[in-house]
């Protein structure tokens, strides 16, 4: 009977901690649909579960260090993560997973001919939408490039908020707004429907967005975890990745 019950135990025990933990993942919203696709390519050879939470990075961020029981965070940048504070152990392990870019999304069409800053000054009389620069790093890149070309001023009561950068161009057709900044990888999700127009904003505008991956304190326990986040360092993980827009580190 005895031995029976540390059989019990013991295959329990294995069970949870080889087969079938649940992995919880938070992930800027940029990233949600490439990490479905890995995910389910990881699903293919590893039997577990997904727990993900999407939302802007500020958010996501603001929930780990509210002890929120996620093992990896894929966040939109690499500054947020610098700001855990010293006595909050709570980071295992990191690298850079995706380098984003921007784009210019339109309603109506845009000259693919024409210098980007002429774009925006034939339109500087409209709005113009861009994530949050409070909550997303999308949306700190957006601003940084109207800084860079001296017109922050001249937008500045024409700028619309969206909370997050997917949220944009669901503003744009929504509203009258024309004019937004938007991810590549969305601008490849809006080109493959026909919708709207766009033109690439140059990288020396902006500073290079660098998307870290991290591992978290509670994944210690956790070998799916662990697992599925050294999977996004793998070819296959990568392949999905660019096929997205995205560039990635060597």
């Amino acid at each position: 009977m005895i031995k029976l019950i540390f059989f019990l135990f013991f295959l329990f025990y294995s069970l949870n901690s080889y087969g079938y933990e649940k992995i919880h993942v938070a992930v800027a919203s940029n990233f949600i649909e490439p990490l479905n696709l890995i995910k389910k390519e990881f699903l293919k050879n590893n039997k577990t579960s997904f727990n993900i939470s999407t939302g802007s990075t500020a958010k996501l961020f603001a929930q780990i260090l509210n002890k929120a029981p996620i093992d990896i965070f894929l966040s939109a940048d690499q500054l947020t993560i610098e700001k855990i504070p010293d006595n909050k152990k709570i980071k295992v392990s990191k690298f850079t997973y995706a380098i984003g870019k921007l784009v210019i999304f339109s309603k109506t069409r845009v000259d693919n001919e024409d210098k980007f800053e002429n774009i925006l000054l034939k339109r500087f009389s409209n709005k113009i939408v861009i994530a949050n620069p409070k909550f997303s790093p999308y949306g700190r890149a957006s601003k940084q490039v109207l800084e860079s070309l001296g017109m922050l001023s001249v937008f500045e009561n024409k700028v619309i908020l969206a909370s997050n950068i997917n949220q944009v161009s669901s503003f744009i057709y929504s509203g009258n707004v024309d004019l937004g900044v938007i991810s590549n990888s969305d601008k490849l999700k809006l080109k493959k429907y026909e919708l709207g127009y766009f033109k690439e904003i140059p990288q020396n505008l902006y500073t290079q967005i660098k998307q870290d991956a991290i591992l978290l304190e509670n994944a210690k326990q956790n070998y799916k975890a662990k697992l599925f986040f050294n999977f996004l360092k793998s070819n296959d993980a990568k392949k999905i990745i660019q096929s997205f827009g995205y560039r990635i580190t060597n």
